[in-house]
């Protein structure tokens, strides 16, 4: 049994590890790697809404060496469970995560080879936007105690805030390229 104290510094581990990575797929990585250090976490799943926000697209996908190979990029509709976490912000368990991946066709050929596990969907949502969920599947017949709960509960917070972090640099960069070609457009037109 680990120690509240040791949960509580292996989550500003945590914290000062999403500050550290270069990536939300880093950041993924490090909590994982924490979280299976301390409680029974086998992989955690990243879903981003899509542009249109009708489905939800794995962004990340962090696992055990033998874990399941979902594709990057694999997409699901935003319906059952998912629709609970996505739009209610709801934390969502799923006593054999295996029965629910059946529900849906892109997930369902992986169904029968994940074995009986355990998961926790939690939303990723900041107060300006909801971003999709993440989940966290246990260990083969392993069980979350209340203290994992919260703990990937608070990770997956900094995760959202990870992913908009990153989304506020993409969209910088973004600007900062048009600005540097407007600027050269402009250059040009002065030359002439």
């Amino acid at each position: 049994m680990v120690s509240a104290a040791d949960r509580y510094r292996t989550l500003l581990d945590a914290a000062s590890a999403v500050a550290d990575q270069p990536s939300v797929k880093a950041v993924l990585h490090s909590l994982r790697g924490v979280l299976s250090n301390i409680s029974c976490v086998y992989s955690a799943g990243l879903y981003l809404l899509t542009e249109d926000r009708t489905a939800l697209k794995l962004f990340a996908y962090d696992r055990e060496a033998d874990g399941l190979p979902v594709p990057i990029g694999t997409e699901v509709a935003i319906t059952g469970v998912a629709a609970r976490v996505v739009e209610k912000h709801e934390t969502i368990y799923l006593p054999d995560v295996a029965q629910e991946m059946l529900k849906f066709p892109q997930l369902a050929p992986f169904a029968s080879r994940i074995g009986f596990r355990r998961c926790y969907l939690f939303p990723v949502a900041t107060s300006r936007k909801q971003y999709g969920l993440i989940a966290f599947t246990s260990v083969p017949g392993g069980e979350f105690s209340p203290e994992d709960v919260e703990l990937m509960g608070a990770l997956a917070s900094h995760v959202a805030v990870a992913v908009e972090s990153a989304l506020s640099t993409d969209a910088a960069n973004l600007y900062q390229q048009q600005l540097v070609a407007e600027r050269d457009r402009l250059s040009l037109l002065l030359e002439i």
